[in-house]
């Protein structure tokens, strides 16, 4: 008897565990369809931000694999200091390039672009690549018209404050749209912020992401010289070409009176012929 009375209570212990367990794996069910029929609902109403739970997952998975990149030994992973400095100088060249063989066309002769005394390399090119990389970067996922937006906006502010600076330090104007339509002041047009922008969804979508393959092919230690060494070059020609505009400017306005040493330098080194030569387009102000 008492055999049977502890059957009795196996029994029905396990018909109540069984029950119990129905009614939470329903329970399971019934959530789990709830809470995919609350995120379907989500996603109609708010599509975008499907979109950018995806975007922020994809920023996560790159930071990742660029920390495993970077501790492999691999140079310049990501946007960081050395990505830039390479694309500022890749830019600076071929920007000067570009520019040299469109007046070619265009013109139908040859005049330097560019905005150094030492070799071919435009300034503005260069910190515009750079620039739009570190800024975009984020945004590199997204759509092409986003991109466009963004680098018209982007690029059309960067070229009126390099041309405002230009004027203000050195007294000289390199470029001047006053007689194409759409233009503020002269210094950018509607239709070169276009440019700026068609020139965004290019770089990110197509010239960036070679460039970057192609730059994270150098051996670490080799392009951590050679950006340093580049970047000592630059800052001495940029300041080099900064001290012979100021004294080619002030040759222009007739106070060429030489009083130091550094001022017959730059007269010997770098005279009216040779500045008009390399900065053939520039008037002062």
């Amino acid at each position: 008897v008492g055999i049977l009375k502890v059957r009795s209570s196996v029994k029905k212990a396990s018909l109540l565990y069984g029950v119990a367990e129905n009614l939470q794996k329903t329970s399971d069910e019934m959530g789990g369809k709830l809470t995919a029929f609350v995120l379907r609902r989500m996603e109609r109403a708010y599509p975008r931000l499907a979109a950018e739970e995806l975007l922020r997952a994809r920023r996560e998975q790159e930071k990742k694999a660029d920390a495993a990149r970077a501790k492999a030994g691999v140079f310049a992973v990501g946007c960081c200091f050395y990505k830039l400095v390479c694309l500022f100088l890749l830019g600076a060249f071929l920007g000067d390039i570009t520019e040299t063989i469109f007046c070619y066309v265009t013109a139908g002769k040859l005049m330097s672009r560019s905005s150094v005394v030492y070799g071919p390399f435009s300034i503005v090119w260069g910190l515009g690549c750079a620039l739009l990389t570190a800024v975009l970067y984020r945004y590199k996922d997204r759509s092409d018209s986003y991109i466009f937006c963004f680098g018209t906006v982007l690029g059309g502010a960067y070229e009126y404050i390099c041309s405002v600076f230009t004027e203000l330090v050195f007294g000289t104007v390199f470029w001047d749209y006053s007689k194409i339509p759409f233009n503020l002041g002269g210094r950018i047009n509607l239709l070169y912020c276009f440019f700026w922008g068609i020139v965004s969804v290019i770089w990110l979508k197509l010239c960036y992401p070679f460039l970057s393959r192609f730059i994270e092919q150098i051996p670490k230690k080799t392009g951590v010289i050679v950006c340093r060494v580049l970047v000592v070059f630059m800052v001495f020609d940029i300041g080099m070409s900064g001290l012979a505009l100021a004294r080619y400017s002030e040759r222009q306005a007739g106070n060429g009176a030489v009083q130091s040493r550094l001022e017959r330098y730059l007269d010997q080194h770098f005279p009216d012929e040779k500045m008009k030569e390399i900065y053939p387009n520039a008037k002062f102000v």
